[in-house]
C-alpha cells in the first residue's frame, strides 16, 4: 500500500531521476492517461456486456436507539458499536461534532434555548422540539397529513459501522486483482439509505496506510462530519460522523399560507425548508493532497435520503416503484436481533448487509449506477494512476458501479436511474440507443428493429436508422432531478451531459420502445453510450486526433444562434461512433399503464424557493484559473488556515465564479448548501484567444451574453451542489448560509485540480445583532459587526467543532480527551497523550545521565 506522503515522494524522487529513464522502463504509473489511444475509446473488448450489473448493498446499522439510552454511561447499557468495540459514541481518537451534544449559541435564532449548565440529553430534547416539522407524508381520507415529523430527531438514531480497508477485486477481465480502497471492503462502497428526521452516526475506521477524510457530496451537515480537507481519520483511529438529516430553515413565504400547520413554530416563524430535501447524495475521499488518488482506488458510495414528499411521490405510484412497500424500513424503530430475523435480512456471504429487497425503502425499479473510467495496467490488473498529472485523470475502460461494460436485465415498465459522474476528469454525454442504431452508428450491422415507436416520442422511424443527428437517433427519457434534489417537474430529454460529480435523476418507459414485445421470453436490447469526446483534463475537444490544439468545447449544453442578441450556434460536438457504457435488454410485454409509475412530462414534484434579489446581502467573485503548473482561486493557492468567505449564518449571498482562461472546463461544487443559478455568461469571441502560457493570461470578457434561459427549466429553477464553468464562462449563483458555522470548502471538482490547491475555504459565522439593531436603530460602529469579510481571515479551526469532555465534569481524567482535528501547521501526531500516536511514535529522548 502507499500513503499520500510516500506517494508524494516517489514523485519528487521520479522527477529528479529525469525523463530518459521513465521512458526506457515504462510502468503502470508512468503517465497513465497518456498511455492509451483515446481516438480508440469507442472500442469494444471481446468480453463486452458479459457481466451482469452490481448494484452495491445496503448496510444494515449496529444499533437504532434514542438519545439517552446510545450515550448513558458505560455498563449501563450496551455499547452502541457491538460488545467489541465498547468506546462510546464520540470518544474515539476525532470525536463527534459538537452539536451532538450541545447547542450552538447562534440557534437561538432558529427557536432554540441554549442555557448554561445544560445536559447533552436536555440540549437534544430542546433540538427536537424547537427545529421545526415537516408534514408526514402519509394522509388520511380528508388528506391531512397523518402527523408531524420533528425535524430534529423525530425517529430514533442509527449507528453504522464502516471500516475502510484494501480489498482485491478483478477489473475489466484482468488476469490478477487490483488492490483497491474500499468502503467495507467493498468498490464502491455500500449504497448509504437514510430518511431526514433519523439522525445517523456513522463509526469509519481507517485500516489503511494513508489519512482519510469523508465527505458526504449535497448534504447539509455540521463541519466536523463533511470532510473537510485535514479533518481527517488517521491511520488506526476512527471518527464518529453525525449526520442530523434535518431540513435547513427559512422564512415563511405566500406559498406557506393555508397549509395545516406551517412547519414549524419557533419564536422567529421560521419553516423548515423542504424544498431542500435531498434525495441522491454520494460520499467519496476529501483528504488533503490525495482525493484523486484516493477516489481512483475505489473510496466513493452512494447515500439516499428520503424526504417527506418523494416517499409520497414513490407510495402513491407517482415515481417508480412498489408503492407504499417503498417506503418501509424494516429496522427504522429498532435492530432486530433474533437469529430468524438476521436470517430473513442479511444476505448470504454478506453479514451485515440486507438481502435484495429486504433493505430500507426497498425498490428493483430504482437503481443507482456510479460512472467511472480508469487505466487498468494489463500486465499486473491494477489501477495505474499518474501522480505527477495535475491536469486530469482519464481512463480507458469504463465501469458501471465497479463493473466494465455491464449488461441489465429489467422488465418492460418504466425505471428510475439515477446516474453519478464518479471519474476524476471525465465529462460524459449519456444517451440511450436502440440495438438496430447503435450497431448501426458503432459500425456493425443492424440487427433486426423493433417496431416504429410512437411519432410523439420523437424516435426515427426503422428506414432512417443510422442517418440524420445523433438527436434524433436518441431515445427520450425523462429528468427529474440534477445532483441532490429532485426538480420541481419533470422534462422529457434525449440526452445529459454530467460533469464531474454531477447527478441526472432519469426515468425510462421501456413500454415506448418495446411495445411489440408479446410473451415473457421475448426481448429488446439497448444501449447506454457516452457521446462526449474528450483527449485529457482540459475538458470536451473537438478533434480527439489533435493534440497540439487547446481549445475544447465551450459550453455544457446546445445554444442555437441568435443574431439579435449575439449569439452564434454552439453545438456541443459529439463522436461519430458513441463509447458504449452497457448493455440493456428488456423482457416479456409491456406492463398495464394502470399500474405502472404515472410520473409523465410536466409531472410536479418538488417546488423550491428561489432566493429574491432583496435576501442577497453580499456579492463576491472567485476566478478560478492556472498558474505555476497548479491551480488557484483569486490567484491564491489552497490554505486550509484562512477563511477565504466568512458568511453571516441567516443571510443569503450571491457568489460569481468565473473560468480564469486557458481552455479549461471546471465543475466547483461548494460543500454544506445549495445554490440557484442566476446567470450563465459566455464571450464567445474570446474562444478565439487562448493562451498556453503559465499562467495564462485572463481574458478580458468584453462581449458576455447571457444564456441562462437556455438551460433546462429545471436547471434554472432547480437546486446545485455542482456548477459546470465551461471556457470564458460567467456563473451568478446565490446561497443562503443557514445552520452550520464553519469551516467548509469550494473548489474544482477535476480531483486533480482540486489536489493541486484550487480549492478555497469558507466559514459561515454567527454574526448577532446588537441591542440598538434589535430595536431597528443600529448605529454605523455597531453595524459592521455582521458585515462579511473582503478578505482572507484568520480562521478557526480544529476542536472548536468538536465535541470535547468538560473537565470539570465529575469523573473526568485526561484520558477521557479526544483529540478532534489537528492543527495543520503541527505534526500529524499529537504530543499528549503519547500513547495516542501507536506503535510508530518516536520515544522520549531519554534524561542526561541515563
Amino acid at each position: 500500500m502507499i500513503n499520500r506522503r510516500s506517494m508524494l515522494k516517489a514523485t519528487a524522487m521520479s522527477v529528479l531521476a529525469g525523463g530518459a529513464k521513465a521512458q526506457e522502463l515504462p510502468g503502470p504509473y508512468d503517465d497513465p492517461t497518456a498511455r492509451f489511444d483515446k481516438a480508440k475509446q469507442d472500442q469494444l473488448p471481446s468480453w463486452a456486456f458479459r457481466d451482469e450489473l452490481w448494484i452495491p448493498l445496503v448496510p444494515r446499522p449496529v444499533n437504532v436507539g434514542w438519545y439517552d439510552a446510545l450515550t448513558s454511561t458505560p455498563g449501563g447499557t450496551p455499547p452502541p458499536f457491538s460488545p467489541t468495540d465498547p468506546v462510546p459514541i464520540g470518544h474515539v481518537f476525532h470525536g463527534i461534532a459538537r452539536e451532538w451534544g450541545e447547542t450552538p449559541l447562534h440557534w437561538k435564532d432558529l427557536g432554540c434555548r441554549p442555557e448554561p449548565g445544560q445536559t447533552a440529553s436536555q440540549c437534544w430534547s430542546d433540538k427536537h422540539e424547537n427545529m421545526g416539522f415537516v408534514e408526514s407524508y402519509e394522509r388520511k381520507e380528508n388528506g391531512e397529513a397523518v402527523e408531524l415529523i420533528h425535524n430534529w430527531g423525530h425517529f430514533p438514531i442509527k449507528c453504522f459501522k464502516m471500516p475502510i480497508l484494501e480489498t482485491k477485486k478483478a477489473l475489466a477481465h484482468a488476469a490478477l486483482p487490483a488492490r483497491l480502497y474500499g468502503y467495507g471492503g467493498m468498490v464502491p462502497g455500500p449504497t448509504m439509505k437514510m430518511r431526514l428526521g433519523q439522525p445517523v452516526v456513522v463509526r469509519f475506521e481507517n485500516h489503511l496506510e494513508t489519512e482519510l477524510s469523508v465527505h458526504l457530496h449535497g448534504a447539509h451537515s455540521p463541519s466536523h462530519s463533511d470532510g473537510f480537507p485535514s479533518f481527517y481519520v488517521l491511520q488506526g483511529k476512527s471518527r464518529d460522523y453525525f449526520y442530523p438529516n434535518i431540513l435547513p430553515l427559512r422564512k415563511p413565504m405566500e406559498s406557506d399560507k393555508g397549509r395545516a400547520r406551517p412547519m414549524c413554530l419557533s419564536p422567529h416563524k421560521l419553516v423548515a425548508d423542504d424544498g431542500e430535501s435531498q434525495s441522491t447524495m454520494w460520499y467519496h475521499d476529501h483528504g488533503m493532497d490525495g482525493t484523486g488518488y484516493n477516489v481512483a482506488k475505489g473510496l466513493a458510495g452512494f447515500a439516499l435520503c428520503f424526504g417527506e414528499r418523494e416517499l409520497e411521490l414513490i407510495a402513491n405510484g407517482t415515481l417508480p416503484g412498489l408503492g407504499p412497500k417503498s417506503c418501509e424500513d424494516p429496522e427504522r424503530q429498532g435492530v432486530k436481533t433474533s437469529a430468524r430475523d438476521v436470517e430473513d435480512l442479511e444476505e448470504p456471504g454478506y453479514p451485515g448487509y440486507y438481502k435484495r429487497c429486504k433493505e430500507p425503502y426497498a425498490n428493483p425499479f430504482d437503481i443507482p449506477i456510479v460512472l467511472q473510467d480508469k487505466v487498468i495496467d494489463p500486465n499486473t490488473g491494477q489501477v495505474a494512476y499518474e501522480t505527477a498529472g495535475h491536469n486530469g485523470y482519464l481512463g480507458h475502460t469504463f465501469l458501471l458501479n465497479g463493473v466494465a461494460y455491464p449488461h441489465l436485465n429489467v422488465s418492460n415498465r418504466k425505471y428510475r436511474f439515477r446516474f453519478l459522474n464518479g471519474s476524476n476528469s471525465r465529462i460524459y454525454r449519456l444517451r440511450l440507443l436502440s440495438e438496430a442504431e447503435f450497431h448501426a452508428r458503432f459500425g456493425g450491422q443492424p440487427a433486426s428493429v423493433p417496431a416504429a415507436v410512437p411519432a410523439e416520442v420523437g424516435v426515427v422511424e426503422a428506414d432512417d436508422i443510422g442517418g440524420g443527428s445523433m438527436d434524433e437517433a436518441s431515445l427520450p427519457f425523462l429528468r427529474i432531478g440534477k445532483d441532490s434534489w429532485l426538480w420541481s417537474k419533470a422534462e422529457q430529454k434525449k440526452s445529459v451531459v454530467l460533469a464531474m460529480a454531477n447527478r441526472a435523476d432519469l426515468v425510462v418507459d421501456f413500454k415506448l420502445f418495446a411495445s411489440h414485445l408479446k410473451s415473457r421470453d421475448d426481448q429488446a436490447v439497448f444501449y447506454l453510450v457516452n457521446t462526449m469526446p474528450q483527449a485529457d483534463g482540459r475538458g470536451p475537444r473537438v478533434k480527439l486526433e489533435d493534440g497540439g490544439d487547446p481549445r475544447v468545447l465551450p459550453l455544457p449544453i446546445d445554444v442555437e444562434a441568435d443574431a439579435k442578441k449575439g449569439i452564434p450556434e454552439s453545438k456541443i460536438a459529439e463522436l461519430d461512433r458513441p463509447i458504449p457504457l452497457m448493455k440493456i435488454i428488456v423482457k416479456g410485454p409491456p406492463l398495464d399503464c394502470k399500474l405502472d409509475a404515472k410520473v409523465e412530462h410536466g409531472t410536479e414534484l418538488i417546488p423550491h424557493h428561489p432566493i429574491g434579489d432583496d435576501e442577497v446581502q453580499v456579492v463576491r467573485e472567485f476566478i478560478f484559473e492556472r498558474g505555476k503548473g497548479a491551480w488557484k482561486v483569486n490567484g491564491r493557492f489552497y490554505d486550509p488556515n484562512i477563511a477565504n468567505a466568512t458568511p453571516t449564518i441567516g443571510t443569503a449571498e450571491e457568489w460569481i465564479l468565473r473560468n480564469g482562461g486557458g481552455g479549461w472546463w471546471h465543475p466547483i461544487h461548494i460543500h454544506l448548501e445549495s445554490h440557484q443559478l442566476i446567470s450563465y455568461q459566455k464571450d464567445f469571441e474570446a474562444d478565439g484567444i487562448i493562451d498556453t502560457g503559465d499562467p495564462p493570461a485572463i481574458p478580458r470578457l468584453a462581449n458576455l451574453v447571457e444564456l441562462v434561459d437556455k438551460f433546462d427549466e429545471g436547471q434554472q429553477r432547480g437546486l446545485h451542489d455542482t456548477q459546470v464553468l465551461g471556457p470564458n464562462t460567467v456563473a451568478r449563483i446565490r446561497m443562503r448560509f443557514r445552520t452550520w458555522n464553519g469551516p467548509f470548502v469550494f473548489h474544482c471538482h477535476n480531483l486533480e485540480h482540486e489536489d493541486m490547491r484550487m480549492m478555497h475555504n469558507f466559514e459561515p459565522v454567527p454574526r448577532p445583532f446588537t441591542d440598538a439593531e434589535a430595536e431597528g436603530k443600529p448605529d454605523r460602529f455597531d453595524r459592521r459587526r455582521k458585515l462579511a469579510n473582503i478578505a482572507p481571515d484568520a480562521r478557526t479551526h480544529g476542536n472548536d467543532v468538536t465535541l470535547q469532555p468538560d473537565p470539570s465534569a465529575p469523573g473526568y481524567h485526561e484520558s477521557h480527551r479526544r483529540i478532534g482535528e489537528l492543527d495543520w501547521s503541527h505534526s500529524a501526531i499529537p504530543t499528549t497523550p503519547v500513547e495516542d500516536g501507536g506503535a510508530y511514535q518516536i520515544p522520549p529522548r531519554a534524561k542526561e545521565g541515563r
